[in-house]
């Protein structure tokens, strides 16, 4: 075997590693930002729900610790100087918060003071709800519409609060407290609180990316070894096949070939010593038959030499070699049109292969498929050589047709589809594939997939 036929190891490569990191980033990033929006959702939620919680205990703590202690009989009588001293204290405190309107109201649903003086001493018809809180201590919030009659005066105001607190006045009579808040407000605490959680569940999550990167670089290194392990031994596999063909030849050129070839040639020989009458004419027949049958095997067996182990595959070599299948396919009936470059650009352990594929396809046109004519197409394809081998004959079963190579029937070797079968798991194997389908117009198309990097040959 030349050194040029033989297969050397490349450096390893780091593309497994590079390739299972790019991977690693984008299958992160797109978790970051999943993770990263459902969070924000969340804190977003416990802000909201964290602002409306303190408004409504502001609502509590002013309604139990301002308002209700001023309350009593004088200011459900509407006292003038009761009032005024209610509603200095109660603006007063308007004036410090975030609070826009304020209403105490009586289980009746009258109005006992509103910032909105108008509306004092007015009876309004109550919520159902808002009616329950003047027997408990619970206290409610909800964004209001501002669509009842007692809204009249906020209705300019674009969204309000609206916090509903039950309590008891001085006298001990249930009593209603209302306060509506700015909106604004709220949202500037949702935002405060957002910018001190926020930052917090993002970081934990940049850092438990941080945490595993390591580990992920650990198992893409790993699954590298594991590749180039894999493929070293491919590549010995594929260099002991190829040695063995070369030895099987050789051992079959040197031995029976030509012990065959020199008795060919002797029995003409043998034949010069028998009589000239007609009692000899049974033997020189029967030498001379015996002549025909060995010459016979002697082209056969140089013919399946040249399966084994063909000749040379090297640069033009190939396009020779295919142009001897397709010369030998037609002389089995149809005819062949080669179409490949005329000096290849991969490496000779890629025109192997597709020398393989060539001879397994050409040799099944030529005893299954009744074509008359058949294509050979061998080009590079980017990253892979494509070989081509179609024809214009019966076609593959229905099945088959719609499986590819798993559906052929299962015949022994003599009847082909089973080598197919053989180089469809070799093709894999290096990364390659085979396909096997009916061709537009009639008849069957199979392609082969070679990678031109084989087994980091080329």
């Amino acid at each position: 075997m030349s050194t040029s036929d033989a297969l050397t190891p490349t450096p390893p490569s780091r593309v497994i590693v590079r390739t299972a990191l790019r991977h690693f980033v984008i299958l992160s990033v797109i978790t970051l930002v999943v993770l990263g929006a459902g969070a924000y959702l969340v804190c977003r939620r416990v802000a909201q729900d964290a602002a409306l919680m303190g408004a409504m205990v502001r609502a509590e703590t002013l309604a139990d610790s301002v308002a209700a202690p001023l309350v009593d009989s004088e200011i459900r009588d509407a006292e003038p100087a009761s009032l005024a001293r209610l509603d200095a204290v109660m603006r007063h405190n308007m004036e410090t918060g975030s609070i826009a309107h304020v209403k105490l109201w009586s289980d009746q649903g009258r109005l006992l003071w509103s910032d909105e003086a108008a509306l004092i001493g007015r009876t309004f018809e109550l919520d159902p709800e808002d009616v329950e809180l003047f027997t408990t201590q619970r206290t409610t919030a909800e964004l209001s519409p501002l669509d009842k009659p007692e809204n009249v005066a906020e209705q300019a105001d674009e969204e309000l609060l609206e916090v509903y607190s039950g309590t008891e006045d001085a006298d001990g009579v249930p009593l209603l407290f209302e306060a509506y808040y700015s909106t604004a407000a709220m949202r500037e605490q949702e935002r405060r609180i957002m910018l001190a959680i926020l930052p917090v569940a993002l970081g934990g999550l940049l850092l438990f990316q941080a945490a595993i990167l390591p580990l992920a670089l650990s198992l893409a290194r790993r699954v590298e070894r594991g590749e180039q392990q894999r493929s070293r031994l491919l590549r010995q596999t594929v260099l002991t096949t190829h040695r063995e063909r070369l030895r099987i030849a050789r051992d079959l050129h040197d031995g029976v070939v030509q012990d065959l070839a020199g008795l060919r040639y002797a029995l003409p020989l043998v034949a010069t010593h028998l009589p000239d009458g007609p009692e000899a004419a049974s033997a020189r027949d029967t030498l001379e038959q015996s002549r025909e049958i060995l010459g016979r095997d002697v082209e056969a067996l140089r013919s399946l030499l040249v399966d084994i182990h063909p000749p040379g595959l090297a640069g033009a070599a190939f396009r020779d070699a295919v142009e001897d299948l397709a010369e030998r396919t037609r002389r089995a009936g149809p005819e062949v049109d080669v179409s490949m470059p005329g000096q290849p650009e991969w490496s000779i352990e890629v025109a192997r292969v597709c020398y393989r594929v060539i001879q397994e396809a050409l040799r099944n046109v030529a005893t299954h498929s009744g074509a008359a004519h058949a294509w050979v197409e061998v080009v590079r394809d980017g990253p892979v050589v494509r070989a081509i081998v179609s024809d214009d004959g019966r076609g593959l079963p229905e099945a088959s047709a719609e499986e590819g190579v798993d559906a052929l029937p299962a015949r022994p070797p003599a009847e082909g589809h089973v080598g197919l079968r053989l180089l469809r798991d070799h093709l894999e194997d290096l990364g390659g594939s085979l396909e096997v389908g009916p061709r537009p117009g009639g008849g069957t198309l199979l392609e082969a997939r070679v990678p031109v990097d084989l087994l980091g040959s080329g």
